[in-house]
């Protein structure tokens, strides 16, 4: 019984003590998808840790549905369910469309996930799914887990998100010809 209470002081402390190691960190840690700018930000607390361009749904039965939500699984090289068909691991199969990895959120059939249309991040083409190059999924996904809260926001048209369609162009530029190298 004492070796139990030593066992449970020393963690903690640790918990306590050493930066980095905060029970608090990873749960004030969220995903936010902005629709109206197409950029995913990853924040904790007021911070932003990361922006990454995104593709939404269009308008009518393909719009990303705004809320809460919350990560429920993370798949790295999925089979791509759609219209019938099963498509296999990108690249692979180059017509998979969910890219290199799915992250799938509280609502079903929805998620985050990459793409096999590297120049569609900074539209709105996807059939409501919110889609980013593979790079920047592989990047989200190592920093992301289970549980994590997703926000997808309306956000305001205006000036500034006509702005972000350039940059996103030239964005997704410079992903491919890394890429390429």
């Amino acid at each position: 019984m004492k070796k139990i209470a030593i066992i449970l002081i020393i963690c903690a402390l640790v918990f306590a003590l050493v930066p980095g190691i905060n029970a608090t960190s990873a749960s004030s840690r969220y995903i936010v998808v902005d629709k109206s700018y197409r950029l995913l930000l990853v924040k904790n607390g007021q911070s932003i840790e990361q922006v990454i361009p995104i593709c939404v749904g269009s308008s009518g039965e393909n719009e990303t549905p705004a809320g809460n939500y919350a990560v429920v699984s993370i798949v790295h090289h999925p089979n791509w369910y759609f219209e019938g068909k099963t498509y296999a691991p990108y690249p692979g199969e180059p017509q998979n469309g969910l890219g290199v990895l799915w992250m799938g959120i509280s609502k079903p059939s929805y998620g985050l996930h990459g793409t096999n249309e590297p120049f569609s991040p900074g539209m709105n083409l996807s059939h409501g799914c919110v889609r980013m190059n593979n790079s920047d999924v592989m990047k989200l996904a190592d920093i992301s887990f289970i549980g994590e809260k997703v926000e997808i926001r309306e956000g305001s048209q205006d000036n500034f998100s006509k702005h972000l369609e350039a940059i996103t162009i030239l964005y997704n530029i410079n992903n491919i010809l890394k890429e390429a190298d």
